[in-house]
């Protein structure tokens, strides 16, 4: 584990005990998702491990998408209204398109490989420059879970067929969309903080979420079953602001570099004990969890195929898609 947590982080600076160091730096920090959950508690860590540091800078963070929601948080960070953010891996899509390939279903599955795949060169050539001609920087990988299929309703859905009809709320990702559409349901693209709402009234039939952020909304109450798919194994790419990024100096760099590889580390571990503390919940609250049979997935996979070739090889050709096809042992 300790050299997987290691690769995590994209800058890989090397862990010093040093003195804090005397900084004037400004640090904003934009959570789109609770501070309560894993992702939010990364967050405040990666804060206090700056402070630490640099114990004069002003750090500031926002969550529950209080400064920016997930459709405005790339470009807050563009402008530099917000320093620090790290959304789901296709939310960058639309400034790097390159970057949807590393979330087509049924391709990267855990965290393991999608550590190697976002520090290999060749795949990593598909998204990064694309994202520094933004003023964009990723600095770090952090881990969601995976993606399972969540749904009000007595009826179970095992394959593609079961979906004809059910509105699913997706993030507004192309190619999480086209997955969706590709398996018979209705995708609708919305902000995760309108989902329970939404869910609640009838707006949409399902959602599509990791166990702990199931948990963490609130939704296992409204929802009836899940089914254990995993389609996609979802990670945040923790972005900074270039230009900030830049600006900085050597020692003010390696300090927040230094303060991510804790946070990052800190993640990693508690993720995927924050998503069986999810599986757990769903079944307390007495809720139906639905395994697949072989067969059963095959379908789905078969099903979502047709996205590999729209969103893999079309935007990042045949070299990168063979490329984490040899990551992901396929």
């Amino acid at each position: 584990m300790k050299h997987l947590l290691k690769a995590a982080l994209l800058a890989s600076a090397t862990v010093l005990a040093s003195a804090p160091i005397a900084s004037a730096l400004d640090v904003i920090i934009s959570n789109d998702n609770n501070g309560v959950g894993v992702k939010g508690k990364t967050f405040d860590l990666l804060a206090e491990e700056i402070k630490k540091r640099l114990p004069d800078a002003d750090i500031e963070v926002h969550h529950s998408g209080a400064l920016f929601d997930q459709k405005t948080q790339i470009q807050g960070l563009q402008l530099g209204s917000a320093h620090i953010i790290s959304p789901t891996s296709g939310i960058y899509a639309p400034h790097a398109p390159g970057v949807s390939a590393l979330t087509l279903p049924f391709l990267l599955s855990s965290p393991e490989q999608i550590v190697e795949a976002m520090k290999d060169e060749v795949v990593r050539s598909a998204f990064v420059p694309d994202l520094e001609k933004k003023n964009i920087v990723p600095v770090a990988v952090w881990m969601n879970g995976p993606r399972e299929l969540s749904y009000k309703g007595s009826k179970p859905i095992l394959t593609p067929a079961d979906m004809a009809g059910v509105k699913i709320r997706v993030q507004s990702v192309p190619s999480d969309i086209a997955a969706m559409k590709a398996a018979g349901a209705n995708a609708v693209a919305m902000s995760w903080s309108e989902v329970p709402t939404s869910l609640q009234q009838g707006v949409i039939d399902a959602v599509e979420p990791t166990p702990n952020a199931l948990a963490g909304a609130g939704l296992i109450e409204i929802i009836d079953q899940v089914t254990k798919f995993g389609y996609q194994y979802s990670f945040y790419i923790v972005g900074v602001n270039k230009q900030w990024w830049d600006g900085m100096s050597d020692d003010e760099r390696t300090a927040v570099q230094e303060a991510l590889e804790v946070a990052t580390a800190w993640n990693f571990e508690n993720a995927a004990a924050e998503n069986i503390k999810g599986y757990e919940a769903v079944v307390a609250a007495g809720k139906t969890v639905n395994d697949l049979t072989e067969d059963q997935r095959a379908q789905w996979v078969e099903a979502m195929k047709p996205v590999w070739e729209e969103f893999g090889t079309d935007v990042v050709g045949k070299e990168v898609m063979d490329r984490l096809q040899e990551i992901a042992g396929k």
